[in-house]
């Protein structure tokens, strides 16, 4: 049997054909039909064949959620080249790192990111080998000075491509690669997450399985599209089952809350802090968003009392589990069990495994609220990391993703998340690793020692605290440990307190003592 073409952007082109009028995308004050949005990533797929993208080029885009993004990277794919979507909060040194390692052919860079480049020490090798482009088409996101001699600006590229001749989408399999997406590894340093067409597309058949989502939804794009929560949830499906996509550039309580009631959103992915952060709001009493038939939420668990609260809007928030390794999601509570397994992540997807497993062993843990990692298997788990056969081989046993999350499974097979292997912090749906900011702060003068930790925070789920120990006479604010560290790592990795200690707590071997450092952290 031959292989299925499974390139979501031949999918958007279906929709154009059939229903070309209906709407396909909102975005600020504009409104594009889907004879319009295909006819926009047509102007980007001509582009990229005129400045010579071949299949398999990466395609890097740094900027918040915009239009563009979304052009972009289904341009990207119609040419069978790759969609490096870059997470805008890094710092220069990060940035540089993931462009060295990824070699894109082009990277689009919105203005206020301007600067992120330009402070990278290696520009002019990377201009010289990547072609810089700087978004200039975008009202939401103007030119504001002038831009240096190696950038060449989105309109001039678009004009490149305007008498080029473009075939049909290239035809995309299960195992051809689609998306380059770098996550925190477990020492901190990114690493390059292999999404294929098929991972993409296996999650969308797990959604489309359990979800009530419809084709004519209307989704709401406001979480991150870098993250593959905010781009593959529900966005890439929600474009090709010919739904209607609202796309903001970043998340604002009563500007979401409004939305849902004036675009009647049906569908969108959103993390607990955003939740809790729109039920603050005064608006929340008033707007009406029982519209809301889909409200994933993912990143951490959600407090009981914030499904009350949501209830009482008429809203079920339904909790699933996943990592940009599964694309995302591995698992999933529907909607009528929200109130009846409050903290569980669900079920399995239909077409994903969940194993939970002794790390120690490797043994499955047999027994009903044991805990054990949680492994993963099924066709939206990635193949592995970019040019990192080490840490592939470390994530996988047998075919089984090792997810690094503790969790367990109660006596109707439900199951939890109940800690980090990895002492991963999660604030504000953000991944953050104590190593890499421990790292970033292990210069600072007169610092003898630190360790960071995660401890709960009402707001943004977890805060990261740096724990530190000083030569005498050294007594630094949380101010400057937070400018020290600003160019090392991405703002919201660093720490919001410090506490000075004589001696941070390590155990025999050296190490740090992470169960005494939480102790102190907590205050228990």
């Amino acid at each position: 049997m031959k292989d299925i073409n499974i390139n979501a952007v031949s999918g958007v082109l279906r929709q154009a054909t059939f229903f070309p009028s209906q709407e396909a995308l909102v975005y600020g004050d504009e409104t594009w039909t889907y004879e319009q949005f295909v006819a926009r990533i047509r102007d980007y797929a001509k582009a990229f064949v005129a400045n010579g993208v071949k299949e398999n080029d990466r395609i890097a885009y740094l900027g918040l959620n915009s239009a563009n993004f979304l052009f972009i990277n289904l341009a990207a794919w119609w040419v069978g080249a790759v969609f490096e979507p870059l997470n805008f909060r890094l710092a220069p040194l990060e940035v540089e790192d993931l462009l060295e390692r990824s070699r894109p052919n082009v990277l689009f860079v919105e203005h206020d990111h301007q600067g992120v480049v330009e402070t990278i020490s290696s520009i002019e090798t990377l201009a010289a080998n990547t072609k810089m482009v700087m978004i200039d088409n975008d009202v939401q996101a103007p030119l504001k000075a002038t831009i240096p001699n190696f950038f060449q600006l989105a309109t001039a590229y678009l004009v490149a491509g305007e008498n080029t001749k473009l075939g049909d989408p290239i035809e995309r399999f299960d195992s051809d690669l689609g998306i380059l997406m770098f996550t925190s590894g477990t020492t901190g340093r990114p690493k390059g997450v292999q999404l294929s067409h098929g991972n993409i597309w296996w999650n969308s058949m797990n959604v489309d399985s359990l979800v009530d989502t419809r084709r004519g939804d209307s989704n709401l794009a406001v979480a991150p599209l870098f993250h593959i929560g905010g781009l593959n949830a529900l966005t890439i499906r929600s474009m090709v089952r010919g739904g209607r996509t609202i796309v903001r550039r970043n998340f604002d309580p009563r500007k979401t809350l409004q939305d849902i009631e004036k675009y009647s959103i049906n569908q969108s992915f959103l993390v607990p802090a955003m939740l809790a952060a729109m039920q603050q709001t005064d608006e929340f009493e008033e707007v009406d968003i029982t519209s809301m038939r889909a409200l994933i939420c993912a990143g951490a668990p959600v407090p009981p009392v914030l499904l009350q609260q949501y209830l009482v809007k008429g809203v079920d928030v339904q909790q699933a589990w996943g990592l940009t390794e599964t694309a995302p999601f591995a698992t999933y509570l529907p909607a009528e069990l929200t109130h009846q397994k409050p903290g569980s992540c669900g079920i399995p997807m239909p077409y994903t495994e969940i194993r939970i497993v002794d790390p120690a062993t490797g043994e499955d843990v047999e027994k009903t609220g044991d805990t054990g990692e949680m492994w993963v298997k099924g066709p939206n788990v990635t193949s592995g990391y970019w040019e990192n056969p080490e840490a592939t081989d470390s994530a996988f046993s047998e075919g089984w993703f090792r997810s690094g999350d503790i969790g367990y499974r109660d006596g109707e097979g439900y199951l939890y998340i109940v800690d980090r292997l990895k002492d991963m912090i999660i604030s504000g749906g953000e991944n953050i690793y104590p190593a890499e900011v421990e790292r970033a702060l292990a210069g600072f003068p007169g610092l003898r020692d630190v360790a960071v930790v995660g401890i709960p925070d009402e707001q943004w789920g977890e805060k990261v605290v740096a724990l530190i120990s000083c030569k005498p006479g050294v007594e630094p604010t949380i101010e400057e440990v937070r400018e020290y560290a600003t160019s090392h790592v991405a703002r919201y990795k660093l720490p919001k307190e410090i506490m000075l200690l004589e001696d941070v707590p390590r155990n025999g071997a050296g190490k740090l003592d992470k169960f005494k450092i939480r102790t102190i952290a907590t205050g228990r």
